[in-house]
């Protein structure tokens, strides 16, 4: 009897670690990691909203719900006269808020982390993009891109098992993440931008980042042999460690995975970029595996159970997955020396006669070119190897049928197996398009291609990455605003809370953290073009002269007038690091010119310029919408949102779903070893 029991006990053990070991473990740390980013965006995007897109904003989203083409008016801000609300920023509010409703409760729920709130993230963000207009960054686009596969990867409920879709979605997730590395590496060399190949580009990037830190200035002091060895290094990062994305060994995928965690943490450090880097962390998860050691660590999962003996199945597992870690290290450390030798070579590594590191790229521009060229054919081609290998498993994947409900159950899980498949195809090959157009000799001109991936682009689906830093600004230029109520007065400037614009080291290096401070970072555009590009400084000025409060707002409040000013300028000053010790503050700044001349109210070029872009001097008072209840919430919620800065309110709820999730686990923990 007791041989029994033990036998009993025994089967249990093994159950339970076949169920320990079938935990997608990634699936739910990819879902909820998402849902984290989504929050972020959300309510980055709500901080901003009413005074970049409110009927007193900058850019008012009506312009383009009234008079945008049919693709731009795809919205479902469309639905706010159903809702009583009219074209005004209230709708815009309610959207933000649901998004980050829904997004708060998928990260600190699993019950609630499904196939529909990712559907609702998606096309509540989606709305909130096409009205976006100047203001649209890289990161919508990613984070729509990413959000769209994570349709396809979530289940109904987190608490479900394996989806045989699932290796699909994650395969072109880590294509995602693969296009965005790898474009951002491929356009610096191959631009021909004289910085990046003398291998200074990054230590100008410090200086000339849209909103640097306080650690970029710090970064900064460094000698230049580190900042171009550091060169090199971001060049191996998006050119040589992505193609180990797609290795076939965990721990070649984990050490590429840990190399590009480094270099994005770094990342955050250096610049205010908001979700971009925790979004390209997240989708770096699709390099684990669910029982890799280093996931069971992030997630707090228990590793399964070693069960050793002769004719074990788990006892050999075992053994062919400790064989594999050895056999990974091995191909790590050959990775890396071959990176090291390769480096050394291609980059004319040597000393100076003082000693010091010398660096000198030995191969031409054309070798490259050439080079990245077979580069650019071939990664489609392994993903499409890779893609058909997971379709091949995927028809393999049927259960048995034992009865008329089975087949039908079985039939519709089919259908939808089959339509996935498809759409994650579709996906797949349009977005060769925007891949093959890193070179010009590479780049698509198949008309159907290229008018199928522009449908799939006009809904973010799938998107061109890469082309931020392909040159390298020689010097920091910056616009500073300027007021006055006297033309021979004296001119005061508005203040940044993030922008560089004044010498003072308090104000000119400010953390945004996970918030991205979207009005701040266009003026980095701003700065390197000429006013007629960039438009919508013309109804900022107007809406300046007006005093408009929500566009006052997204200034430094300490740094605006307490009344309309009469007159307003913008002047364009070269901004440059100042050297450590930094006892003056951050910045030194010499004034280069006019970026354009004074402007009042009544300015004929001003109104010429605002009639021309459809633009309503005045605001609308909302007098149509007639759901005075909603309204009178949305703008509670939105006075008491206001007392708190973007920056510690997005940072936070984010605090806050950490401390739910690890109060949870403890729970869970303390019930797992009572029971």
């Amino acid at each position: 009897m007791d041989k029994n029991r033990g036998d009993k006990n025994d089967v249990k053990k093994q159950d339970n670690a076949v169920d320990i070991d079938d935990v997608p473990r990634v699936r739910n740390l990819l879902l909820r990691s998402v849902c984290a980013v989504y929050l972020m965006a959300f309510v980055s995007f709500y901080c901003q909203a009413e005074g970049l897109y409110g009927d007193a904003g900058i850019l008012p989203a009506n312009r383009i719900l009234e008079n945008g083409t049919l693709k731009e008016r795809l919205s479902l801000l469309q639905l706010a006269p159903f809702l009583g609300l009219g074209a005004s920023h209230e709708t815009i509010d309610l959207l933000c808020l649901a998004g980050a409703t829904i997004a708060f409760v998928g990260l600190v729920s699993r019950a609630h982390c499904r196939l529909v709130s990712f559907i609702a993230m998606w096309a509540l963000y989606f709305s909130l993009v096409q009205i976006a207009q100047s203001f649209r960054q890289q990161a919508d686009h990613l984070l729509l891109e990413a959000g769209f596969l994570c349709i396809l990867l979530a289940p109904a409920r987190l608490t479900d098992g394996r989806n045989p879709i699932e290796d699909i979605a994650l395969l072109l997730l880590k294509w995602l993440v693969f296009r965005f590395m790898f474009a951002s590496g491929s356009v610096k060399l191959a631009s021909g931008c004289p910085l990046w190949w003398s291998l200074d580009g990054l230590k100008r990037h410090y200086e000339t980042m849209p909103l640097p830190t306080s650690y970029s200035w710090y970064t900064y002091q460094l000698p230049d042999a580190f900042h171009r060895l550091s060169t090199v290094y971001v060049f191996l990062s998006e050119l040589v460690v992505p193609w180990l994305f797609f290795a076939p060994n965990r721990a070649v995928r984990r050490f590429a995975f840990l190399w590009h965690a480094f270099l994005h943490l770094n990342i955050i450090g250096c610049g205010n970029y908001g979700f971009l880097s925790p979004l390209v962390l997240t989708l770096l998860v699709t390099l684990l595996d669910d029982d890799d050691k280093l996931l069971l660590r992030l997630t707090g999962g228990r590793q399964p159970p070693k069960v050793r003996g002769r004719g074990s199945s788990s006892g050999q597992q075992s053994e062919t997955s400790d064989a594999s870690e050895r056999t990974g290290s091995r191909i790590v450390r050959a990775i890396g020396a071959l990176m090291v030798v390769g480096s050394w070579i291609c980059f004319g590594v040597g000393f100076s006669s003082g000693g010091q590191l010398t660096f000198k790229a030995t191969f031409s521009r054309d070798q490259y070119l050439n080079i990245m060229q077979t580069m650019v054919h071939a990664a489609p081609l392994l993903v499409f190897v890779l893609l058909v290998r997971q379709f091949l498993r995927l028809l393999s994947f049927q259960d048995t049928v034992g009865s008329m409900g089975e087949g039908v159950r079985q039939f519709t899980k089919n259908v939808g197996l089959f339509i996935a498949t498809i759409v994650a195809f579709t996906v797949f090959f349009m977005s060769i398009v925007p891949h093959s157009r890193l070179l010009p000799t590479t780049a698509i001109s198949s008309r159907p291609m290229t008018r199928a991936y522009g449908g799939l682009h006009s809904l973010y689906v799938v998107n061109q990455y890469g082309q931020h830093l392909s040159k390298m600004r020689p010097a920091r230029r910056e616009v500073v605003l300027e007021y006055a109520n006297d033309l021979n007065g004296t001119w005061h400037e508005y203040g940044f809370r993030y922008k560089p614009w004044t010498e003072e080291r308090a104000a000119s290096l400010s953390y945004a953290g996970l918030h991205f401070p979207r009005f701040d970072f266009k003026f980095y555009d701003a700065a390197g073009s000429k006013t007629d590009a960039q438009r919508w400084f013309y109804p900022m000025v107007q809406r300046l002269l007006q005093h408009q409060r929500p566009v006052l707002e997204l200034f430094d409040g300490a740094h605006v007038p307490a009344k309309p000013p009469r007159f307003i300028r913008a002047s364009l000053y070269r901004f440059s690091y100042t050297t450590f010790p930094a006892a003056g503050g951050f910045w030194t700044r010499e004034r280069l010119a006019d970026y354009f001349s004074v402007f009042s109210l009544g300015d004929t070029h001003l109104r010429d310029k605002l009639k021309q872009m459809g633009f309503r001097a005045t605001a609308d008072d909302g007098a149509s919408s007639w759901n005075w209840l909603l309204r009178w919430l949305l703008d509670a919620v939105r006075r008491f949102v206001a007392t708190i800065e973007g920056s510690y309110l997005v940072t936070g709820l984010v605090v806050a779903a950490a401390a739910l999730i690890y109060t949870q686990t403890q729970q869970e923990r303390v019930a797992s070893r009572a029971s």
